[in-house]
């Protein structure tokens, strides 16, 4: 089969071309050709087909062969180029064969023009074949070298004796040098000093041994900046040259980062645990201490009155009295910290929330912290609960505390009003303009630097040892202050104290009359009913059994709760009333209300506890409670409700 083959004849005879054309058949080419006799034709040609060889003639009309070949080379193309003449000299031939033409044919000879196109084809293909070989070789090469280079590592290879020999630009970067500078440095000089030796083990440890080592180090840029690098070592040996390590340097700043960061959220969140256990912790306090402080103010209340007017021990009963009311109070605000109740904005004065809050603070703080109090004279009247602007006092109070050094100084709390004007209320955020109650808290203590300020109010952020503080505390007031419609700011410098500035809108009292309430009748004394008490503390059994005695009513008191709802079953009739404390051993409260509702729906139950909650107010309506009483005031209060339960009777309830 015939070889096909693009010929460009540069020939001023058109039967000269006839015959080369039929020359090329017979050695078995298939030629199409094109024939151009000037130098314009040939560059056109040239520039716009694609050829496999060029025959040239060498003397045409004005222009030779030699400048046909080379304008030929000028295109850069490798294909054979052969000269076909019959006036060419043996001397002329050699010279255009050394100008770069494949070979020489004689028009007498044209026998030798199809092998030597031939021969010279397939040497055309062995240098395109190696050409190409060489562009894949120098493209693979540079992307070797983007890829060391530009690799997200940084590479460098240490002679035996720990200096650069290599170094990609990654890590020329990573080290804050141009790697001109790198070349022959010692490595060692970028790690700090107390890890050398930690360095070094692992260094030689991959030279000698050969096994792969991997470490992880600051080291020291020449930026004179520092970063986490991870290194992996590994030998590279080569036959005329002595072992080297070769060392991968990753940046694991942000990992480390992100792994301290982590710690810290888990430390963080352990806290936040145990603060959150601390509110079922206060729950069982208030239950014990509760029950010795109803037993308290109770047997002084029989107490007073037994003894009567002008008794000598009625001073020291009294006395008695006002420490127990004082305890009582002091457990019920911590209980009221410990709770997670809906907030509850209602228009009040904030002078009685600060100065109740002053008292608890004294009790708390250590004698060493002078707490001062400032309020002006302004009726503040604000849109608050007061429950959380306790809080958000506490917390306030207790990190100016923890900021006084070595526990010792003054905090201040002060309370006026203010009108802000525009500039102002825009300065302070969403705060309208006008009349404003300013409270403020102040310290002695150690202050804060600008950007401390910037963050102190972000989650979890302190500035407390790990372990003695979550970053909660900030962060609450500031919830707290903002659903409150208020700002806050603070005004603070290093070795110059903190003071936080709380702004809430002031709002009026409506002047509406108060509805008139209708009278209440006094509660009927007993008549003999038969009321069951059950608590697990014998003392304050026998307190509601003399409580409710005096009273008019028949007591039956009961410790185990279990046994109480067996006396209930065996006597369904038998009662009139069930008063219950709530956390009790075997049974709570509320399965004593469920399984009484069980045996006897209408039998009215009241459930006493130290420790109510929004959670047992909703258990206890859900049960059919009629009723829920504050331990603490059993004695006031248990006389007057168990009379006003019986009085609506049995289809009446909560």
């Amino acid at each position: 089969m015939s070889q096909p083959i693009k010929v460009l004849v540069v020939e001023d005879s058109e039967d000269d071309t006839r015959l080369a054309m039929r020359m090329l058949r017979q050695g078995g080419f298939d030629p199409t050709y094109r024939r151009v006799q000037d130098v314009e034709a040939l560059q056109t040609a040239l520039r716009e087909e694609r050829w496999d060889a060029v025959l040239s003639d060498f003397r045409l009309p004005g222009f030779n062969g030699v400048e046909a070949l080379e304008i030929f080379r000028s295109t850069g193309l490798d294909i054979p180029f052969i000269f076909c003449s019959g006036t060419i000299g043996e001397q002329t031939a050699v010279a255009a064969m050394k100008a770069g033409a494949s070979d020489y044919v004689m028009k007498q000879d044209l026998g030798r023009l199809a092998p030597a196109l031939e021969r010279e084809l397939a040497q055309a293909g062995i240098r395109a074949e190696h050409r190409k070989g060489q562009i894949d070789l120098e493209a693979s090469r540079d992307r070797y070298v983007d890829l060391y280079d530009f690799a997200p590592v940084g590479y460098l290879t240490l002679s035996a004796e720990g200096l650069i020999a290599q170094v990609n630009l990654t890590g020329a970067e990573m080290l804050g040098e141009k790697r001109e500078q790198l070349t022959s440095a010692r490595f060692s000089r970028f790690i700090l000093p107390a890890d050398i030796e930690r360095w070094y083990r692992h260094f030689l440890l991959a030279l000698h041994r050969g096994s792969r080592q991997r470490l992880e180090l600051v080291l020291a840029s020449a930026y004179g900046t520092r970063f986490h690098a991870q290194l992996d070592c590994m030998r590279v040996t080569d036959e005329t040259a002595a072992p080297m390590v070769r060392v991968a340097m990753t940046d694991i700043s942000d990992r480390v980062e992100a792994e301290a960061h982590l710690r810290r959220v888990e430390a963080q969140l352990r806290d936040v645990q145990k603060m959150e256990s601390i509110g079922t912790l206060a729950g069982g306090i208030a239950h014990d201490f509760n029950n010795i402080l109803g037993a308290i103010l109770g047997n002084v209340a029989l107490a007073r009155e037994e003894v009567g007017a002008g008794h000598a021990a009625l001073a020291s009963l009294e006395e008695i009295h006002k420490a127990s009311v004082r305890a009582r109070s002091l457990v019920q605000q911590i209980l009221t910290f410990s709770r997670r109740e809906p907030q509850q904005l209602v228009t009040q004065p904030l002078r009685p929330v600060i100065e109740e809050t002053h008292k608890l603070l004294h009790a708390t703080l250590p004698a060493r912290v002078e707490l001062d109090l400032v309020l002006g004279e302004a009726p503040l009247l604000v849109h608050a609960d007061a429950t959380q602007l306790q809080q958000v006092l506490m917390n306030l109070c207790t990190n100016a505390w923890h900021a006084l050094p070595e526990g010792v100084g003054r905090i201040g709390i002060g309370l006026d009003a203010v009108t802000l004007d525009a500039a102002a209320a825009a300065r302070l955020g969403e705060l309208p303009q006008g009349p404003c109650a300013h409270l403020w808290v102040s310290d002695t203590g150690s202050g804060m630097d600008a950007g401390t300020r910037e963050r102190i109010f972000e989650p979890f952020f302190t500035t407390k040892p790990v372990g003695q503080g979550t970053g909660l505390g900030l962060s609450v007031v500031h919830g707290i202050v903002t659903a409150h419609h208020g700002a806050i700011a603070v005004d603070s410098e290093p070795g110059q104290g903190s003071t936080f500035h709380l702004y809430f809108p002031v709002v009026e009292q409506e002047a509406v009359a108060p509805p008139a309430e209708p009278a209440v009748a006094s509660p009927p004394r007993g008549q003999g009913q038969h009321v069951l008490y059950v608590d697990d503390d014998e003392t304050l059994i026998v307190l509601v059994e003399r409580i409710l005695e005096r009273a008019g009513y028949r007591v039956s008191g009961y410790q185990d709760a279990q046994e109480a709802v067996v006396a209930v079953r065996e006597h369904p009739a038998g009662f009139d009333l069930v008063v219950t404390d709530f956390n009790m051993p075997k049974l709570s409260g509320l399965d004593v209300a469920r399984q009484l509702a069980r045996i006897r729906p209408e039998l009215p139950v009241v459930i006493s506890s130290g420790y109510i909650t929004e959670e047992l107010r909703g258990e206890a309506r859900a049960a059919g409670v009629r009723s829920l009483l504050e331990k603490q005031n059993t004695f006031q209060e248990l006389s007057s409700l168990v009379g006003r339960i019986l009085s609506k009777g049995p289809a009446q309830g909560q």
